[in-house]
């Protein structure tokens, strides 16, 4: 029984030094140098832009305005539920709007993920 642990302990160590040296379950020889020919980088693709995003904030539109067309599942569907029904939401707002107003009224942590979320995917536009 031991002796089996053992040889699962060295075959664990193996395979492990074998992942971390990148050689695909069997040892390299190390004494050779890897050849980097092959690699070639993928080329730029043109559609993308320096700054991340597609859109501009213009043409994105208001944060308050995007966050009430979203659909009220998941992690955000409290905070779109909250902000259809507050009446001095602010429509036009920036996500800091957003959380300002949240702020006012002792909002739970969880709206505030909810707003961080919402602002990676609208500014990702």
């Amino acid at each position: 029984m031991i002796l089996d642990e053992k040889h699962a302990a060295l075959a664990n160590v193996s395979r492990e030094i074998s992942r971390i040296a990148a050689g695909g379950g069997t040892f390299q020889d190390i004494t050779k140098t890897p050849d980097f020919r092959a690699f070639t980088p993928a080329p730029t693709d043109c559609r993308l832009r320096d700054e991340g995003s597609t859109k501009t904030q213009e043409e994105r539109g208001p944060f308050g305005r995007w966050l009430l067309r979203q659909p009220e599942e998941g992690a955000r569907g409290a905070l779109i539920k909250a902000a259809k029904a507050d009446r001095g939401f602010p429509r036009d707002g920036a996500p800091d709007a957003v959380r300002a107003r949240l702020n006012s009224f002792g909002a739970e942590g969880d709206m505030f993920e909810a707003v961080d979320d919402a602002e990676l995917d609208w500014a990702s536009f």
